[in-house]
């Protein structure tokens, strides 16, 4: 059977080794949303160059999680024709392609149209990569590598973000992207090689449809994808927003020391790789009301002023997030039964919908009532994320 690009055969993709198995899961996570994410560390030079204010320049991380959302669906449904391994393939290659060519594209509406087409390529990374986890490592094995997948986009968040601030201070914002899109390209077109093959399990159009629609209706799924629209939407509205408190009075701090904000990624990652174990110890519904709790309690932080209590306050935020995103992310596939595939894109789809909602809302809340406003607001997702999963565990 023909492929985009010959891989070793795998007789029974199952028993592939592991390592080769963990590298797919992080070096997907890392390309993914070293490449969504990385324009946030710049936003204010995005700002001052187009004159914008603080909410306009969160489009550019907007436009690319929109994009992402839209192509999720018609990516599972691809995958259902030719299967999840070349379907994998296809995106991975089609990102490395626009990560080049993005930065490249003249004006703020072309830096716009680059995102939305970078998210849509984007798209078959995170609709596909857990469900292919799943089919391609042993059961015992498939929930480890789902979380891990899940740190490794905290930790390309992280890369993105650092690496672009000292480039753009360097050579402009436009070249920095240009710099780590090249990078994450070479990442990607390599993990296009290394995949290891799945078995094609086509499924009729009009069945896989059928599927989707189904699984739309879940009860069961619907409180998980809510709190991944909800913690994603918290994390990128807090960042959005973070760059320009720190870079204002009273801080004024220079961008490259704001970047370091971004090291709170780094407990993101770690909440990420214990989720597993936490939810096997503590079940669901008080994982759950552990992440709601780090994430109310680490903005309340942050409004005591200090700096070290504002970056000490989103590192407990995003530990909580990550949290609640690696722990619904990974219940997904295994309450959603015939139609797995389907129910991760409709999760990718709700989650990446609420990244670029209550990214720009929660810019807004910022622009208009400042650091305040935005916490009130995370304070009330918290309270919700919580109320969502004691919901998720009765269901």
């Amino acid at each position: 059977m023909s492929t985009l690009i010959a891989s070793p055969p795998v007789t029974d993709p199952r028993a592939d080794s592991g390592a080769r198995m963990r590298v797919v899961a992080w070096g997907a996570g890392i390309a993914t949303f070293t490449l969504l994410y990385a324009p946030q560390g710049v936003l204010t030079q995005i700002a001052v160059d187009f004159g914008l204010a603080s909410s306009n320049a969160s489009w550019v991380v907007a436009a690319a999680t929109f994009g992402l959302a839209a192509s999720v669906i018609p990516w599972a449904l691809l995958s259902d024709r030719i299967g999840r391994h070349r379907a994998l393939q296809i995106a991975l290659l089609l990102a490395a392609a626009l990560a080049v060519a993005g930065p490249l594209l003249p004006g703020f509406a072309g830096l716009i149209v680059g995102r939305v087409l970078l998210g849509a390529a984007l798209g078959g990374i995170p609709a596909l990569a857990i469900t292919y986890l799943h089919e391609a490592a042993a059961p015992q094995r498939s929930a480890a590598l789902a979380a891990a997948y899940v740190a490794a986009t905290t930790t390309g968040g992280l890369i993105g973000r650092l690496a672009v601030t000292p480039l753009a201070e360097a050579f402009g914002w436009r070249m920095s992207l240009l710099v780590v899109g090249s990078v994450a390209a070479v990442l990607c077109g390599s993990l296009a090689l290394l995949l290891p093959r799945t078995p094609i399990r086509r499924e009729p159009l009009a069945r896989s449809i059928r599927l989707l629609a189904r699984q739309s209706r879940s009860t069961t799924a619907w409180p998980l994808y809510a709190i991944g629209a909800l913690a994603i939407g918290v994390l990128v509205a807090v960042y959005n927003s973070v760059v320009f408190r720190l870079e204002a009075a009273p801080y004024e701090l220079a961008p490259g020391v704001v970047s370091l904000v971004f090291l709170c990624y780094l407990g993101g990652s770690l909440a990420s790789r214990l989720s597993s174990a936490a939810s096997r110890a503590m079940g669901p519904r008080w994982t759950f009301a552990v992440a709601g709790a780090a994430i109310a309690a680490g903005i309340a932080v942050t409004l005591l002023g200090a700096l070290w209590f504002v970056v000490a306050g989103i590192a407990l935020l995003t530990m909580g997030v990550s949290l609640a995103h690696a722990t619904a992310s990974g219940t997904v596939p295994r309450v959603a039964g015939e139609g797995r595939q389907h129910a991760v894109a409709l999760y990718s789809v709700v989650y990446y919908v609420g990244a670029s909602v209550f990214g720009v809302l929660g810019a807004s809340a910022f622009a208009i009532g400042g650091w305040p406003a935005l916490a009130i607001g995370v304070g009330a997702v918290a309270v919700c994320i919580t109320a969502l999963g004691s919901l998720a565990a009765r269901n």
